[in-house]
């Protein structure tokens, strides 16, 4: 399985305690143009049928809609917007986009407050419009893809929220432990749990979120920590991605990317039965507080 994630620039409204892309939107404050990003599309078309558009927030820019048909044209068959989810509040607009041809919706949500959640992406009123796009979404018969990124402020919250979406509707919820890059490393001190700690919480959000009727993923988080829920963990069901940067760069495979560059893994986890599949943690996460929390998980004899 195969996709391409094309970023269409760094802009967004929001000022995320937790977002990873730090200063890139003052770095790289233009989008990429709409030949860049029409080269991108046609160089994917011929790895993938598959495009979630990024950002930055990708709603941002007002031609999303005019890029989703040029994909749909170029035979992109799925066609996802990955999105902090303000712009779905206005249902004309929701509507533009199936139009278009999106065929996936990935709003991120981040508590099942207003108070929590607008505290995360310091931006008040937000849950109140992301909440109203996840509505707008599920009534007009929408694939929704909720993503939440856990965190020491929210992480015990996560069952109300799994409770939440999946009791409005929505089938699909992952929940992604912080990356600690950008301004995630910045407010460490306060915003990143250890995953000992928050992970007890993810398991009850699998569980309400089943509950309802919603598949539940885990990023980020190794199976060695998830007994009994190794089959919510997220990567071995990742697509091969392809990233088109705004700032121009490309990664090829993100995949490579992350097992040779930005994940790592214990001296211990080749003793694991997980290792084969397992990537590790980010390596940004033992160089805070090591790895004494992964245990390996022994390997049964015939």
């Amino acid at each position: 399985m195969t996709k391409i994630d094309l970023k269409l620039g760094y802009a967004c409204e929001r000022q995320c305690h937790f977002c990873v892309q730090g200063d890139l939107r003052r770095r790289f404050p233009k989008p990429k143009s709409a030949a860049e990003l029409m080269t991108a599309l046609r160089e994917g078309r011929e790895r993938s049928r598959s495009v979630v558009f990024t950002g930055g927030e990708p709603t941002h820019y007002p031609w999303l809609p005019d890029l989703a048909r040029a994909a749909r044209l170029l035979g992109y068959t799925c066609l996802q917007v990955q999105s902090n989810g303000r712009r779905f509040a206005d249902a004309a607009y929701c509507r533009e986009l199936v139009a278009a041809g999106v065929t996936e919706f990935a709003p991120s949500i981040h508590g099942s407050t207003a108070e929590l959640h607008d505290f995360l992406t310091d931006a008040p009123g937000a849950f109140a419009r992301t909440w109203a796009g996840i509505v707008n979404l599920l009534a007009l018969g929408q694939s929704v893809l909720t993503n939440t990124v856990v965190t020491s402020r929210n992480y015990a919250d996560l069952p109300a929220l799994a409770a939440l979406l999946a009791g409005a509707g929505v089938r699909h919820i992952q929940f992604a432990y912080v990356h600690i890059v950008g301004q995630a490393a910045k407010n460490a001190a306060w915003l990143v749990p250890r995953k000992s700690e928050a992970v007890p919480w993810v398991l009850k959000a699998v569980d309400a979120g089943r509950a309802g009727g919603a598949r539940c993923f885990i990023e980020a988080v190794p199976p060695c920590l998830l007994p009994g829920y190794e089959d919510c963990a997220a990567e071995p069901g990742m697509p091969v991605m392809t990233i088109y940067h705004a700032d121009g760069t490309t990664t090829p495979d993100f995949t490579q990317e992350r097992l040779d560059v930005q994940k790592r893994k214990g001296p211990a986890c080749s003793g694991c039965v997980h290792d084969p599949v397992c990537e590790g943690p980010w390596h940004e996460y033992p160089e805070l507080f090591g790895f004494s929390e992964f245990v390996p998980v022994a390997k049964t004899v015939p």
